[in-house]
């Protein structure tokens, strides 16, 4: 998914994205793309599971959010920082962790006809 995300970025030119994993909403919603959004029930899914494992009840988280910053070097890396809502409304803030992109860089998007002309006429 990290490769997803950082070519999105860069091909929009944003440093930040916020993944509502909870809710399947991506802002800036430019970037709500298919890679993107297949992982999210993954996200959801493994909250659950810790909820079961440390025998905490299946809705005591209410909101999970995964927020994206880019690095500031010329580094394929992200920052990420993951923040879950319980159910009364206390925030449990995750550590912050770089996240490598390893794919060398690939188009995203579709190009517009401006792209496509500057690439024909350089």
């Amino acid at each position: 998914m990290a490769d997803w995300v950082f070519n999105a970025l860069s091909e929009k030119n944003v440093r930040e994205l916020t993944i509502d994993f909870w809710n399947n909403e991506i802002v800036p919603d430019e970037l709500e793309i298919k890679p993107i959004l297949k992982q999210l029930p993954r996200l959801k899914e493994t909250v659950w599971r810790t909820l079961k494992s440390q025998n905490f009840e299946s809705d005591f988280i209410r909101s999970g959010i995964l927020k994206i910053k880019m690095g500031k070097t010329g580094y394929r890396y992200l920052y990420c920082k993951t923040i879950l809502t319980d159910k009364n409304g206390k925030e449990y803030i995750g550590k912050e962790y770089t996240e490598s992109v390893y794919e060398d860089e690939f188009q995203v998007f579709k190009p517009n006809i401006k792209q496509v002309i500057k690439k024909l006429f350089g």
